[in-house]
């Protein structure tokens, strides 16, 4: 910020000064070369700025693979996170339509891949029901892939 003032005041300094040569410059031929002058001298004081600007700045590879590393962890995070939040909710659905049934689960794994093209893919669910719910174990299959649209693998105890 404090190179920014510096330079906005060289500019209204060299601005006075220009329009003081200006108003002092003769008439007649010397007048083209002084204005020459005066505007070549005018560009340098908004030019040179930049040229020291530029030679300041450093550029350091180092911050670049931090940053990448940063991102590739964020990146796993939000996958982790997403994952996470995908299972929470296909267990509540799948918890919803046994209730429904009068079955409870013992326990709901979903097994999911995302490995392809960043998408999250569930591919296949596998729940298991306690042994006195053996009789509603093709009825809460086929409920759930016909709900679910997703393989259901069906299984009585915790295996």
């Amino acid at each position: 910020m404090g190179a920014l003032k510096s330079w906005t005041m060289v500019i209204c300094s060299v601005s006075v000064i220009c329009t003081i040569i200006e108003v002092l410059i003769p008439n007649g031929k010397m007048e083209k070369v002084f204005r020459l002058v005066v505007g070549a001298f005018m560009l340098c004081a908004i030019l040179v700025p930049f040229n020291t600007t530029l030679h300041n700045m450093k550029f350091d590879a180092k911050k670049n693979e931090s940053f990448m590393r940063d991102k590739s962890n964020f990146k796993n995070t939000v996958e982790n996170q997403t994952k996470k939040s995908i299972q929470k909710n296909m267990k509540t659905i799948i918890e919803k339509f046994l209730e429904s049934k009068g079955v409870k689960a013992e326990k709901i794994n979903i097994i999911m891949d995302t490995k392809q093209d960043n998408c999250i893919s569930i591919k296949k669910i596998e729940v298991f029901l306690s042994r006195g719910d053996e009789n509603k174990k093709d009825i809460v299959k086929k409920g759930l892939e016909r709900k679910l649209e997703i393989k259901t693998d069906v299984f009585i105890g915790s295996e």
